[in-house]
C-alpha cells in the first residue's frame, strides 16, 4: 500500500482565518519545517507532499529546502464549505471534534478536492493528512494509524485517533477521498450524526485506533496557529525537546488544571437584564435577577481592545437579559467588531437571545458585523411546551411560531447576502418539563438548520428550583474548569466568577476600576482557583453548592 503524507500550507492565512505562522521561527526552527521534520520519521510514509497556493511556490520551496518534501502548487479556490468550517470550529479549537454542525478538526486541514487530484497524479492508495503547523505530530502514532488502516482496509475507509488537535493526522483511502471530492463535502460529514441515517459513532468502529488514556483525555491545541497554542507548544518544547504522545498528553492534562492565560479564552458580556420572558421557568428571571445596565458601549470597547491581544479570544453577548433589548445594540456590535483595517478583529462573536425581538434591523446588524453564531434559546419543540416554559403566568404571550419565522428570516437574509454567518444554533435546556421533546428538537433542528445544542439544566448553586432529569456532576468533586478559561461581565460592569453568580454576589472586580486582565489574574480569582486546586470547594457559598464545575 502506497501512503503519502499531505500538508496543505498557506504562508499567508490559516484555514481559521488567522495570520499564518508557518514561516515563523519556533525556538529557531520554522513552524512548517518542524512539521516536516517530525513526519519524516514515519517509516510507513512513502513521500511527503506540501500543497501550497501557486503564487507562494517560491517562498514555500525556500522554507523546506533540504528536506525530502515535494512542493505541489495549486490555484483552485477554497471549497465552498470552508467559511462554514472556519466559523463553526471557533468554540472547539482544543478538541478534535465538537464543532457546530458536526465539524471536526480534520475539516481544518483536509481538502478532499486537492487530495483527489494529488492521489490521481502520484497513484497513492492512501493519504496521511496533516495540519501544516502540527509541530508535535507523533510519528509513532502516525505509523500505528497507517498499519491499522492497512489491516482494517476491508472494514473502514479512514483511520483516526481520539487525540488533541495536532498530535495525530487522518488517514484516508483513495476511494473515500474521491467520494468526498465529488460530493463537495468536508470529511467531518462522515463523523457527524445524521437523523435520517443514524449509525454507530465512529469512535466505536474499527476506524478508530486505541490510544493511551493520557492521550485520549487530554485537551489542548497542538497546532501552532493561535497565540495560545504557540505559547503552550513553546512552553512544552522548552522542557521536553522530543516528547512522546504520552508525555504530551500528561503535560496537557496537568497544565489544564493549573495554568491560567493572561486573558480569559471566552468572555460572556451581559448588555442588559431586560428580558422578554422575565418569568421563564428554566432560567433566573425578574424575581431573582436584580435589574442592572444597560452596559455602556465604551466600556465594551475597552474590554475588546484587551481581548484582541490574544488572537483566538471569544465573546458571547448574553447574560441574564436579552442583548437584543440593549437600546444601542448595533453600536455594541460596532464596538466589538472594529471597522479599522489596521486593527486585528476579535476572533469569535456569538449572540444568545430568545429571538423574540429579532427584527430585520437586528438581522442586518448581525450580518454586517460578522457575528459568527446566533444562539436562540427555545427549550421546546411544540408551542404548548414553549409557552409553559417561557411564560407560565401568561402563556398567550409566548408565540413559538413568531420566533421560528424570525429564524427563517435569518436564513433568507444570509442567502441573499451570500454568507454562512451567523450560524443559527437553537438550544434546549434539558429538564423534566421538556425531556419528552428532546429527540424531536435535536433531530428536527439538525434537519432544519444543520446545528443544535442541548444544555444541562442548572439550579444555579441552589438559588433556583432544580428541574434537572438526573444529576450529571461526576464523583468525586474536582476543580472548576470554567475558572481557568471563562468569566462573565454583568451589565453594571462587575466581573464575576461564572454564570452561576447571576447577581454578582462574589464579583472579583469592575471594568471601570481595573483592566480585565488585572481582574482575571488578580487576587480575588486567584484565591478561589487555589482553593479549588487544593481540593477545597468552599471559597464561596456558590462554589460549595455548584454542580456545574465539570462543564467546560
Amino acid at each position: 500500500m502506497k501512503v503519502i503524507a499531505t500538508i496543505q500550507a498557506d504562508l499567508d492565512t490559516t484555514s481559521l482565518g488567522l495570520r499564518s505562522r508557518l514561516a515563523d521561527d519556533l525556538l529557531t526552527v520554522p513552524v512548517l519545517r518542524r512539521t516536516i521534520d517530525r513526519i519524516s520519521r514515519c517509516r510507513n510514509v512513502d513521500a511527503i507532499h506540501v500543497l501550497c497556493p501557486a503564487d507562494q511556490r517560491t517562498r514555500c520551496a525556500a522554507l523546506i529546502r533540504g528536506t525530502d518534501a515535494r512542493i505541489q502548487p495549486y490555484d483552485s479556490p477554497p471549497p465552498s464549505w470552508a467559511p462554514l468550517v472556519q466559523a463553526a470550529r471557533k468554540w472547539s479549537l482544543s478538541g478534535w471534534r465538537g464543532g457546530l454542525g458536526g465539524t471536526t478538526h480534520f475539516d481544518e486541514f483536509t481538502d478532499p478536492g486537492l487530495l483527489a487530484a494529488l492521489t490521481d497524479g502520484c497513484d497513492a492508495d492512501a493519504v496521511l493528512s496533516i495540519p501544516a503547523a502540527a509541530v508535535l505530530i507523533d510519528p509513532t502514532l502516525a505509523d500505528e494509524m497507517i498499519d491499522h488502516h492497512h489491516d482494517k482496509s476491508d472494514d473502514s475507509k479512514l483511520t483516526f485517533a481520539q487525540s488533541p488537535p495536532g498530535l495525530t493526522g487522518l488517514v484516508l483511502d483513495r476511494g473515500i477521498i474521491c467520494e468526498l471530492a465529488q460530493s463537495n463535502i468536508p470529511v467531518g460529514w462522515v463523523f457527524s450524526y445524521k437523523p435520517d441515517s443514524p449509525q454507530k459513532d465512529l469512535v466505536f468502529q474499527p476506524c478508530c485506533i486505541e490510544v493511551p488514556v493520557d492521550v485520549r483525555y487530554a485537551s489542548g491545541r497542538l497546532v501552532a496557529d493561535t497565540d495560545r497554542s504557540v505559547a503552550a507548544i513553546t512552553e512544552l518544547l522548552r522542557t521536553h525537546a522530543d516528547p512522546t504522545a504520552v508525555t504530551i498528553g500528561r503535560w496537557l492534562r496537568s497544565r489544564e488544571a493549573e495554568y491560567v492565560d493572561p486573558l480569559p479564552r471566552e468572555v460572556e458580556i451581559e448588555l442588559t437584564t431586560d428580558n422578554p420572558y422575565p418569568n421563564a421557568v428554566l432560567r433566573p428571571g425578574r424575581r431573582l435577577v436584580e435589574p442592572r445596565g444597560p452596559l455602556d458601549a465604551g466600556r465594551i470597547r475597552e474590554v475588546i481592545a484587551e481581548l484582541r491581544a490574544m488572537n483566538d479570544s471569544l465573546v458571547v453577548l448574553g447574560g441574564f437579559g436579552d442583548p437584543l433589548r440593549h437600546h444601542r445594540f448595533a453600536d455594541v456590535l460596532t464596538a466589538v467588531r472594529s471597522t479599522q483595517q489596521t486593527v486585528e478583529n476579535l476572533y469569535g462573536l456569538a449572540v444568545r437571545t430568545a429571538g423574540v425581538d429579532l427584527t430585520d434591523t437586528h438581522i442586518d446588524a448581525l450580518i454586517a458585523h460578522d457575528v459568527d453564531v446566533l444562539n436562540v434559546l427555545l427549550d421546546a419543540w411544540t408551542p404548548q411546551t414553549y409557552a409553559a416554559l417561557q411564560s407560565p403566568t401568561a402563556p398567550e404571550d409566548a408565540d413559538l411560531t413568531r420566533v421560528l419565522n424570525r429564524v427563517d428570516r435569518v436564513a433568507e437574509r444570509r442567502s441573499s447576502d451570500v454568507t454562512v454567518k451567523p450560524i443559527v444554533v437553537p438550544e434546549l435546556t434539558k429538564a423534566r418539563q421538556n425531556v419528552h421533546e428532546l429527540d424531536a428538537f435535536h433531530d428536527g433542528w439538525l434537519r432544519r438548520v444543520g446545528a443544535v445544542t442541548i444544555a444541562g439544566c442548572s439550579h444555579y448553586a441552589g438559588q433556583c428550583p432544580d428541574h434537572s432529569t438526573i444529576r450529571m456532576a461526576p464523583s468525586p468533586r474536582g476543580a472548576c474548569r470554567r475558572l481557568m478559561s471563562r468569566c462573565l461581565i454583568l451589565a453594571d460592569g462587575r466581573v464575576t466568577l461564572c454564570d452561576q453568580d447571576f447577581n454578582g454576589r462574589h464579583a472579583v472586580g469592575h471594568i471601570a476600576e481595573a483592566s480585565l486582565g488585572d481582574i482575571w489574574r488578580g487576587a480575588g480569582l486567584d484565591r478561589i482557583r487555589r482553593a479549588h486546586m487544593q481540593g477545597r470547594f468552599d471559597p464561596t457559598p456558590l462554589c460549595t453548592a455548584c454542580e456545574e464545575w465539570h462543564r467546560p
